[in-house]
């Protein structure tokens, strides 16, 4: 379905579906109608508590307390940056204080609830965006056109070396346009049918014009959101109090986010009343804690832990190594040994809320006569290779073991190496690894992580020549069509290239479990990409019974 430009289509904030004529919301014609329908699939309607789900009931919210999140991951080079992330800490103290101009509700549509009041595509190759009147920085400043107009040019500038700059790829960034003082009108180098999913991502923040990344100064991280920085020492600990003249309603006064090195610790100071909600409970600890009065929240979500293999660095640059490796794991153990049934298995495609992911690939499951014959034939019986690792979000590290007594049957030999320090300078140069991705749309996840200039490509993908070398190309026509069926199609064939050649080991699609205090109120199950429903949306929809 497309729009002419003259019609306008337009997504419900209530259930994602399709309608017109047009009420305020979130309007896309054109182009930007594919990306209605994709979320449209992803869900409708509530998505239900999974058993053992926390719903987070405690009357009507009121104000006051210090919120005390307890996170891992993190290290010496935490940051601060309205745009830009590693770890979970880093998440955690991005979406304290900056917000986007689009929102994800909890069931991962797209909703019109952000800092504009509309995006609207006036033809297939330009976006109009219109901004709420009367939102403020955490300076008293307004936040006007002129911050839209930095804060994505300043992620679209590839020296600054952001997390979202490869979705700016198809933005005409040097040329957006002011209006006038609430309107920006964003044109586009080629058609783009994600531009909505892309603003609504929790790294495209609005920062204020001249805005930079924390260097040792509190007052510099000044953003729209509920909570202003006050404190914050990198691999330690950040305090952040609630900014007095923010636009919506929150209720702590304070939120403090502390880095913690493995879950165990975590867990203790849960149970102990040091802090009040922790990310990435284990699995296997679930039961257990809610018997000492701990709550879970449980989330059935797209996330996903891969095993990443680099496709040009020995032994993976030899496409028998990599489909031995996905024959050699099973799925379903890893799923009910790690996950405890809390999830589903993959089949080493992500993205699986998106209208274009193929169900009809053949499930893969272990075959290790089949993956001793594919080494054979490669050369590398006996193979033995590192495998690294670090405790930056619940199961990988306990993937990584579980894999290399996997490999055992095949006579393969695995070095698990759990790096505290691994999120650095190195990780993507790594052969072997295990990382963490959260829910995301089939393109806007291939943005991130799929493409050649991708921040975190960590299989190195696409081959440069081959099944799958013309990856980036159907990458760029899928972008631009607006037809849906047509979009899924191309779509369907990257995926079938990944599936047959390329470097992700994909064995389930993980459930976000945390923490929480029985005090804390306004914790619901999410499909989004964070922890904790989105950090609480910010820390602005939880709040102490």
């Amino acid at each position: 379905m497309t729009g002419s430009g003259e019609k306008r289509w337009q997504v419900s904030e209530g259930d994602g579906s399709l309608w017109h004529p047009s009420r305020r919301g979130l309007v896309m014609g054109a182009g930007g109608i594919v990306a209605a329908g994709s979320l449209a699939a992803c869900g409708s309607g509530s998505a239900p508590a999974p058993p053992g789900g926390s719903t987070g009931a405690g009357g009507a919210p009121k104000k006051g307390g210090d919120f005390r999140l307890g996170v891992t991951g993190g290290g010496s080079k935490d940051m601060m940056d309205g745009q830009n992330i590693v770890t979970k800490p880093d998440q955690a103290r991005l979406v304290s204080a900056f917000e986007t101009l689009l929102e994800f509700d909890d069931n991962y549509q797209l909703q019109s609830t952000g800092l504009a009041e509309s995006v609207e595509a006036d033809n297939p190759k330009q976006y109009t965006i219109k901004l709420r009147s009367g939102i403020t920085f955490q300076d008293g400043k307004p936040l006007t056109a002129d911050d839209v107009i930095y804060s994505l040019q300043r992620i679209g500038t590839q020296a600054n070396g952001l997390t979202g700059f490869a979705a700016t790829a198809t933005m005409d960034i040097k040329n957006v346009k002011k209006v006038d003082n609430l309107t920006v009108q964003l044109p586009l180098l080629t058609a783009d049918s994600t531009v909505p999913q892309t603003l609504a991502s929790y790294t495209f923040g609005i920062v204020p014009k001249g805005y930079s990344a924390y260097k040792g100064d509190p007052s510099t991280q000044i953003g729209t959101g509920a909570y202003k920085l006050k404190s914050f020492t990198p691999g330690q600990q950040s305090v952040s109090e609630r900014y007095a003249g923010y636009w919506r309603d929150a209720y702590f006064d304070s939120v403090t986010i502390t880095d913690f090195s493995d879950s165990t610790a975590q867990i203790n100071a849960l149970k102990g009343g040091q802090i009040d909600a922790m990310t990435d409970l284990p699995a296997n600890q679930v039961q257990a804690v809610k018997s000492s009065g701990v709550e879970a929240l449980i989330s059935q979500t797209g996330g996903w832990i891969p095993i990443c293999m680099a496709i040009d660095i020995a032994p993976f640059n030899d496409p028998k190594v990599r489909q031995a490796m996905r024959l050699i794991i099973d799925r379903q153990q890893i799923l009910d040994q790690i996950g405890s049934g809390y999830g589903q298995v993959a089949n080493d495609l992500y993205a699986p809320f998106d209208e274009g992911y193929d169900k009809s690939l053949p499930q893969r499951t272990q075959d290790i006569g089949q993956a001793k014959s594919l080494l054979k034939s490669a050369g590398k019986e006996g193979l033995n290779v590192d495998l690294h690792t670090t405790n930056g979000a619940s199961g990988m590290v306990e993937l990584a073991s579980v894999f290399a007594s996997q490999a055992k049957a095949a006579g393969v030999t695995i070095n698990v190496k759990n790096d505290p320090n691994y999120y650095g300078d190195s990780y993507l140069k790594l052969a072997f690894s295990v990382d963490f991705w959260g829910t995301r749309g089939y393109l806007n996840q291939v943005q991130q992580g799929s493409l050649p200039n991708s921040p975190y490509n960590e299989t190195h993908w696409p081959p440069s020549s081959g099944e799958g070398s013309n990856f980036q190309d159907l990458y760029k026509q899928a972008l631009a069509e607006t037809d849906a069926s047509k979009r899924t199609e191309i779509e369907q064939e990257m995926q079938k290239a990944e599936y047959d050649v390329g470097g992700y080991i994909i064995p389930y699609f993980n459930s976000l479990i945390d923490g929480h205090s029985s005090k804390v109120a306004g914790l619901k199950p999410s499909k989004g990409t964070l922890n904790l429903a989105g950090f609480g949306h910010g820390f602005r929809t939880i709040w102490f019974a």
